[in-house]
């Protein structure tokens, strides 16, 4: 089971293409968005990163997850959102 905490630091990965900003942007270790990266590779059975000391991108798979992701879970946020202000 994918958590919302794993999904919302896959999504800012794909947005930043970068573990360190990603992590500054979450208030939470490299090492915690790094883990969770690999958590997430090892639960789908591939990369969704191409990394390398210069460089992140999403693989073929990356993308796909992200595009699948990325409306669902804006959904989820607005429904909160939604369900705080009545």
């Amino acid at each position: 089971m994918v958590e919302q905490r794993e999904i919302e630091i896959f999504l800012t990965v794909g947005e930043e293409l970068h573990f360190g900003r990603s992590a500054e942007r979450l208030r939470v270790s490299v090492a915690m968005v790094s883990k969770t990266i690999k958590k997430l590779e090892r639960a789908v059975g591939a990369a969704l990163f191409d990394r390398t000391s210069r460089r992140v991108a999403l693989t073929p798979i990356g993308w796909r997850l992200y595009d699948d992701l990325r409306p669902a879970y804006q959904q989820i946020l607005d429904g909160i959102e939604r369900a705080v202000a009545a």
